[in-house]
């Protein structure tokens, strides 16, 4: 993604260019593209906005579900709403659906024109028959687009509970997991959407997810900071910056 970022911005400002050029001649690309890239990442920020949520919601807010943006687009919204200026480009589009609507969500995003695959044991496979735990990713794709791809996350929404994936005794009421944002875009909370991103695959947080860490906590009131640190790991290092 960094590569396409910095390409856009060449694409797109004269001076960028220039710029690159010098620093590339002094020093080399990988030095030109360190230089360049918090300026091409603020610049995408900028140009698209949250534009890519937009296009999701037109197609699903008509749907009786109680779907909402997760990871990165969740804090993202999340942080708008606190008035922080903070935002990152993204790879693609984290979407929360129960599972028992992923056919409803399917024949919807065919209908638009989407390619959508399920997703098993890493591998795409046709999704003619309903995933079931502990399968719960499909991938979506607009023909003909450069766009995000749609990351669709099935999880139990049971019981008027959010039920965290990798540890259904860890919940939520609903109606606190899943929050609306001013623009009426759902997303799902900042606490349990950082407890995701606290451990990918069983490892510490990804450099990724550590900026999104670092840019929410300021802004996590108590409850969700107490929330948070006592679902994390034994001996997460998350644990003492929520106590600060």
């Amino acid at each position: 993604m960094t590569q396409r970022l910095i390409r856009e911005h060449l694409s797109l400002s004269a001076d960028a260019r220039n710029r690159y050029r010098e620093v590339f001649g002094q020093a080399g690309r990988a030095a030109a593209d360190d230089a360049l890239l918090p300026e091409a990442e603020a610049a995408h920020v900028a140009r698209t906005g949250i534009s890519p949520l937009e296009r999701v919601a037109a197609l699903l807010a008509p749907l009786d579900i109680p779907w909402m943006f997760a990871a990165g687009w969740a804090l993202d919204l999340y942080l708008q709403e606190q008035a922080a200026a903070s935002a990152r480009p993204h790879e693609d589009t984290d979407i929360i659906v129960p599972y028992g609507a992923q056919f409803v969500v399917r024949d919807t995003l065919r209908a638009a024109g989407y390619s959508v695959h399920a997703v098993e044991d890493g591998m795409y496979v046709s999704w003619d028959a309903p995933l079931v735990p502990p399968h719960h990713q499909a991938h979506a794709f607009g023909v003909g687009e450069t766009g995000q791809m749609l990351d669709f996350m099935f999880s139990d929404l049971t019981g008027g509970r959010w039920h965290y994936r990798r540890d259904p005794s860890i919940t939520l009421p609903l109606e606190q997991a899943r929050r609306i944002s001013a623009g009426g875009l759902p997303y799902l909370a900042p606490e349990a959407a950082l407890l995701f991103k606290s451990a990918t695959r069983g490892t510490h947080p990804r450099p990724k997810d550590q900026r999104d860490f670092e840019r929410t906590r300021p802004y996590l009131n108590e409850a969700a900071r107490a929330w948070l640190a006592q679902h994390l790991s034994a001996g997460h290092t998350w644990a003492a910056a929520l106590e600060g």
